[in-house]
């Protein structure tokens, strides 16, 4: 059977090169800069995935330089600058309380003696670990 108009196939196949031929230069970078955003995407969801853990040797400098700190505040600082001494210092000893796998609810508590207790509570925890935290007026 002799076909003298060309077939589906021979017209699809038409169309997609005259598509590459004359869209490919609008095509092509629109579809570079898609691909790009999803890649991008998903690489800061990956990012966003893993939580940043510094050396516990981090967070121990950190809480010495913190206790030295709060120990130094001279008589009539200011509350907001104690408050915000001790908030750091409780948040460092928090991230490091994770990083040794310490239960610990400190970030739950209200400020007051429930919160000094578990301070305490994880400070000795740390100590059992072989971790010294205070080294002022020793």
């Amino acid at each position: 059977m002799p076909s003298g108009a060309g077939g589906v196939g021979e017209t699809v196949l038409l169309c997609v090169l005259l598509v590459l031929l004359f869209g490919g230069p609008w095509i092509g970078p629109w579809a570079l800069r898609r691909v790009r955003d999803w890649r991008d995407r998903r690489g800061d969801r990956r990012a966003a995935r893993r939580p940043v853990v510094l050396p516990v040797g981090q967070y121990v400098d950190d809480l010495r330089r913190l206790s030295r700190d709060l120990a130094a505040l001279p008589p009539g600082t200011p509350w907001a600058r104690q408050h915000g001494t001790q908030l750091a210092f409780d948040s460092v000893l928090t991230k490091l309380c994770v990083a040794l796998d310490i239960d610990n609810e400190l970030a739950t508590l209200p400020v007051g003696w429930a919160r000094d207790l578990e301070r305490l509570r994880m400070e000795d925890a740390i100590y059992a670990f072989g971790l010294r935290i205070h080294t002022v007026g020793t």
